[in-house]
């Protein structure tokens, strides 16, 4: 049951149901393509000193903003662990950040992230919806 929000993050596109403060401009949130998905770098590791929370760390080597909205764990047993990050986490252009979900160390076969980026109309590169 823990594993349900991300199923839904996963039926559901994300203009589906974000909320988009620039829907009446040209401005969408769409999935990242595969060739952005290749300058992601994601490495899933535990801390030293603990082996209960899971930390990924996304470098994004595009250079506009993405974000990632859900992670979900496949385990060992066949179960799966999801999480839903509310509010999206945010990796600016050519930057690094960290994110983490309770997994025992041990326990994990595979993981996903959900990420996307806001894109203007005709336009292939992410960019970020505040700036002008």
């Amino acid at each position: 049951m823990r594993g349900m929000p991300f199923l839904f993050v996963l039926l559901f596109s994300a203009n589906a149901f974000a909320w988009n403060p620039f829907a009446s401009s040209d401005i969408t949130e769409v999935a990242l393509s595969k060739q952005e998905l290749q300058k992601i770098k994601v490495n899933a590791g535990w801390a030293k000193d603990d082996d209960h929370t899971l930390i990924f760390e996304l470098s994004n080597g595009l250079k506009g903003p993405i974000q990632c909205g859900a992670a979900n764990v496949e385990l060992n047993d066949g179960k799966s662990v999801g999480k839903v990050f509310m509010p999206k986490f945010a990796i600016p252009g050519n930057a690094t950040r960290n994110a983490s979900m309770p997994v025992v160390k041990g326990t994990m076969k595979a993981y996903a992230l959900t990420c996307s980026c806001f894109k203007k109309k005709g336009s292939d590169e992410c960019l970020n919806p505040l700036k002008n």
